[in-house]
Formats: C-alpha cells, structure tokens, sequence
C-alpha cells in the first residue's frame, strides 16, 4: 500500500512540475523576476550615454540604408559615404562603452565588424539593465497565441460547418412578391439600389409579402440566416417564416420568427428544396437587407 502511495506521489509531483514549466514558458514570471532581481539599473549619466550611443548606432543605419546625399561628400564618393556611417559607429561605440563604465577601446576599422561590435554593446546594456522588455514581450505574444489558438478552437466547429455548407443565395435569382416605387421585383444578389435604403427589394404593403430564392435545382437545406432591415421598421417582417418547395406550387414550412430580430439564424432537419421562400404572415411591408442559404 505504501508503494502505491508512494507511486501516486511521485505521479502527481511530475504532473505538477509540468504544469509549472508550462505556466512559467507561457507567462514568464520567474524569468522576469530573476530579470528584475540581476538588473543593475544604469545611474543618470550611464543612461545619457546609452541613449546617444543608440541615437549614433540608429544614424548610422539609417544612413546605409538610405544613402543620404549630404553624408557622400563634396565629390559623392561611396568611400566618403563609409567614412561617415564609420564615424557614427565609433562615436556609438564610444557612448556604449562609457553607459557600461568600461574605458575607452581602439575600435575596429573595417564597417562590418565595427557595426557588430556596437550592437554587441547595445545589447549588453539591455542585459545589464535588466531586459524585462523583452520577457514582458514574450509574455504578451505567447499568451495571446494561447488565447487564439483556444478562441479558434472554439470557433472550429461552426466554421467547420460554415466551410462544408457553402452560402448558395448570393448566386440565386430571387423574386418578391411585389416592389416599391423604385425597387425591382426580381434580381440577384443583396446590393441595394443607388440612394435607397440598405435592403435589396421592398413590396408594396399586402397581404402575405415574399421573397423567394431559385437554386436552380433540388439540394440538401439545413440553414437559412435572415439580416433584417438595419435603420428602421424591422418588426414589419413580422411573424417570418420559411418555407421550401421543390415545384414552386407546394410549400412546406421549416423555421417560424415571432419576435424582432437584426439577425436571424434558423437550422432546421434537412430537407430537399429548390425554392427557398421568406414570407410575412401579415398585412405588411417587407425589405430585408441580405439572406444566406445553406
């Protein structure tokens, strides 16, 4: 009994040491203490010289990475070009070594290694002062991967779905039951028409007002999502139901709305259908602003 104990111990102790690697991998919090804890802040003129050392380093590079003219010379010769980046970068290099309390140094004379030696020295100061900036930045880019890896995780599944029941309404030929003064009675797509409000038809008040959708032959409908008319008047679509039809004469029922909505989705069995057709039960106006069909 003691061995088993003992073995469930050590099981439970493992287990623990693993989740308290991944805590410290994921929020970093020991590294930014010991950080904290090595840091030898720089005092008030150690801190002015870092800053001309990294203002001298950043001229430098921007002057190799732009060739600017007035750094060429009387006679804008790439060698005076170098000759300027060089000097930038020992005076660089002069600035670190003093914000480092180290004493003055013959720095390299060919550009490359002296550019290498001057970051080498900016970075060490970094080290010295304590780089909790960057732990903090570790910190801040692996947690959110976490959170959005688990968001995505989260939305796999209807995404999922989304992908495997492609939308067939934006390609279908739809046709309303009646038009507005200015709207068309049959169409394609969802755009509205030019200085009329956001919906793309819009009956006459009647009794029973539609829109139906043509997908052109009999398919498999799970889902129909209803946007309803966003700036006004959205209980004129009230009640809504949705109804299927393979020969455009006999309808049968799938989803009823009741209530107001901005967005309605409504799954149902699947069923086969041809026609898709959103109808008000109602002596109504109805406009609608975009319809998907899965």
């Amino acid at each position: 009994m003691m061995k088993l104990g003992g073995a469930a111990s050590i099981g439970d102790d493992a287990g623990g040491g693993s989740w308290r690697r991944l805590l410290e991998w994921l929020w970093r919090s020991a590294a930014i203490r010991q950080a904290r804890a090595d840091a030898r802040p720089l005092d008030a003129s150690q801190r002015a010289s870092a800053g001309r050392a990294r203002t001298f380093a950043a001229l430098a590079e921007r002057h190799l990475a732009e060739q600017e003219p007035w750094t060429h010379g009387a006679d804008d010769t790439p060698e005076a070009a170098v000759e300027v980046a060089s000097a930038l970068y020992r005076d660089a290099a002069a600035e670190a070594r003093a914000a480092l309390g180290e004493p003055p140094s013959t720095e390299p004379a060919e550009l490359d290694a002296l550019r290498a030696s001057v970051r080498s020295q900016l970075e060490e100061i970094a080290r010295r002062s304590g780089d909790v900036e960057a732990l903090l930045a570790q910190r801040f880019v692996r947690a959110g991967g976490v959170l959005a890896a688990l968001a995505l995780l989260a939305l796999s599944p209807k995404l999922a779905w989304y992908a495997v029941h492609p939308d067939m309404a934006p390609d279908a030929p739809w046709a309303s039951s009646s038009a507005a003064v200015g709207y068309q009675s049959a169409g394609r797509g969802f755009a509205p028409p030019d200085f009329k409000i956001p919906v793309f038809f819009h009956t006459m008040v009647e009794d029973s007002p539609f829109v139906s959708f043509d997908l052109a032959r009999i398919v498999d409908v799970r889902a129909v999502t209803v946007v309803n008319r966003g700036d006004c008047c959205d209980e004129r679509a009230l009640p809504m139901v949705i109804e299927v039809s393979e020969d455009n004469v006999s309808w049968r029922e799938v989803a009823q709305r009741t209530a107001t909505f901005r967005r309605w989705e409504a799954r149902f069995a699947r069923t086969a259908a041809r026609w898709v057709r959103l109808r008000s039960t109602r002596r109504t106006h109805l406009h609608l602003e975009s319809v998907a069909i899965r």
